[in-house]
């Protein structure tokens, strides 16, 4: 380390250490020193645009007195590590210049796998049904270790994670791989364990979605999905992995968009649903933390109630903080539009100032025991950032995971580890122009084909050319239970290369129930690069293929 960094060190940690000191002179904020327009303000948690304070985020501090803000790389607010710390830093003094000074929550995306919004520079583990393909609980510790390390430094200090729904439904369109499987009790555990480290490393955490998004057919982000679970369902599948958590002490529980007739028959969505926030949620789980909103900018409110409303609707049914995301066809001024709203609604007397300051105490309490009540101007720790995020350490964790998750469903005529001298057809679906393929590392020879995610006619005929070739053909799938072009694909080259076709399923497990004449299948449950580096090695022979089906397939 040279001087000049050690310097920087140094002076990051003293103003680290000095800062709760400082900050004792001012009075620590309450729900009776705030006003009704910061009362409101506190319950908002708000998405922006662009890479730094813009003058709408900072009137939305400044007049509306927000109580936290949700980062998205879509919105443009991830370029670097160092801007995102130099962007957090910023809004904090923001919120330390108010006559409040409450300090703001600031969330982030970050549940390993598909779901990451920062992704560059970070440590990206595989995804939660692969860390439970692994069996051992020490990996979701690793996970949520990690993740709560390196997003201090970058100055968030929430997490929405972990996902605790039961992905029973092969076919969920949004849940899928997010979660830990199709298991209740492995489910439990594992959400409890994450849970766990989260609250030791002083990490605000929202296991999600409550009541239970895991058996849907629906995306919520785009219409309003119905749970038809009975109550012995629930109790036995959906709930399990909520209550694990709630006993690890989950500072947060984030809310469904979901309908569940048998809590509520109104056919409300649980968001909307006193029923199902105060009396399933608090009265029957026992949960006095934080209830916070999925966006309520989802298709499965905004197409019904639309978003200004619900997020009345939610604060009267018993939410806490409603947060508003980067979703599509909805910008920051609505946002101002449901401040206004909420406002009315208190002044009215509909939003009750009981409710109210019910759910400002919840939000000034969390703020204190995770150390933001007092919005502090933070120094900059960029400094930290080379020493504390993305190192070798926390890489080797997030691998040491994917490696153990790699699963051998079957392997009937031995075509597995690939051998030296066997010409190799790899065949690559195609899912974005930034799929990351260069952490596929093949034998020398082998020959890597990049199809389209749809392969159209062309393609395929180019597919069976070089499958023809080759005395081996690995083809890959990304949730071809969803894309009869890719099935279309498998199953021709299948009838060319009956006793020499490997089937990688890189999304979803379900895959493998597509093909269960394939010779060999294999499961990555995920293609972030770690996944493909593991599966590289699994392939090559230089780890065993140990992982098991958290799933049950159809």
């Amino acid at each position: 380390m040279t001087p000049r960094h050690l310097a920087a060190l140094l002076s990051v940690t003293v103003l680290l250490l000095l800062a709760p000191i400082l900050s004792l002179a001012q009075p620590e904020p309450s729900p009776a020193s705030l006003s009704l327009e910061e009362k409101i303000g506190q319950m908002l948690m708000v998405a922006f645009k662009g890479p730094a304070v813009s003058p709408e985020i900072r009137e939305m501090i400044a007049k509306r007195h927000i109580g936290g803000v949700i980062l998205y790389s879509s919105w443009g607010n991830v370029e670097n590590l160092r801007q995102v710390a130099a962007l957090t830093a910023a809004l904090q003094a923001e919120a330390a210049a108010t006559p409040s000074g409450v300090g703001l929550f600031v969330g982030v995306d970050h549940e390993g796998g598909p779901v990451m919004r920062l992704r560059e520079g970070v440590t990206v583990f595989p995804s939660q049904m692969a860390v439970a393909a692994t069996g051992n609980r020490e990996h979701a510790r690793a996970m949520a270790r990690v993740s709560a390390s390196e997003l201090a430094v970058l100055g968030v200090n929430m997490t929405f994670s972990p996902v605790a729904d039961v992905n029973s439904n092969p076919d969920n369109p949004i849940i899928n791989i997010r979660s830990f499987g199709s298991d209740p009790n492995v489910a439990s555990r594992l959400a409890a364990a994450m849970t766990e480290e989260f609250v030791r490393a002083r990490m605000l955490c929202t296991p999600k979605h409550f009541p239970g998004h895991g058996d849907t057919g629906v995306d919520s982000h785009m219409g309003l999905p119905v749970s038809e679970h009975d109550r012995n369902r629930l109790e036995r599948v959906d709930f399990p992995p909520f209550r694990a958590a709630i006993q690890a002490k989950a500072p947060a529980v984030m809310t469904a968009h979901v309908a569940v007739p048998v809590l509520d028959p109104s056919g409300l969505p649980s968001t909307l649903s006193s029923r199902v926030l105060e009396g399933t949620l608090r009265k029957e789980l026992r949960f006095e933390g934080l209830v916070i909103t999925d966006s309520l900018g989802m298709g499965a409110l905004s197409k019904g109630v639309g978003t200004v409303r619900a997020a009345v609707l939610a604060a009267k049914a018993g939410a806490d903080v409603l947060l508003f995301g980067a979703d599509i066809g909805h910008e920051p001024p609505e946002q101002a539009e449901a401040y206004e709203a909420l406002l009315a609604a208190a002044r009215s007397g509909e939003l009750p100032m009981a409710r109210i300051d019910q759910a400002v105490e919840r939000i000034l309490a969390a703020k204190k025991a995770y150390g933001i009540l007092q919005a502090k101007a933070v120094p900059d720790r960029a400094a930290l950032i080379p020493y504390r995020v993305g190192i070798p350490d926390n890489i080797q964790a997030a691998l040491a995971a994917a490696q153990d998750s790699i699963t051998l469903r079957h392997d009937r005529t031995k075509l597995l580890p690939f051998r030296r001298g066997e010409r190799i057809l790899v065949v690559w679906p195609e899912r974005t122009a930034f799929d990351p393929v260069a952490s596929l590392t093949l034998p020398e020879g082998a020959q890597l084909l990049r199809t389209p995610r749809e392969p159209s006619a062309q393609d395929l005929q180019n597919a069976v050319e070089a499958a023809l070739k080759a005395d081996k053909v690995a083809v890959f799938t990304y949730d071809a239970i969803r894309n009869p072009a890719q099935r279309n694909l498998v199953n021709t080259l299948l009838s060319m290369k009956p006793q020499s076709l490997i089937h990688v399923a890189l999304g979803g497990p379900y895959d493998l129930a597509l093909f269960p004449q394939a010779p060999a299948g294999v499961a990555t449950y995920g293609d972030v690069p770690v996944s493909l580096e593991a599966l590289s090695k699994a392939l090559a022979g230089s780890i065993p293929l140990t992982g098991r089906l958290p799933v049950r397939l159809p």
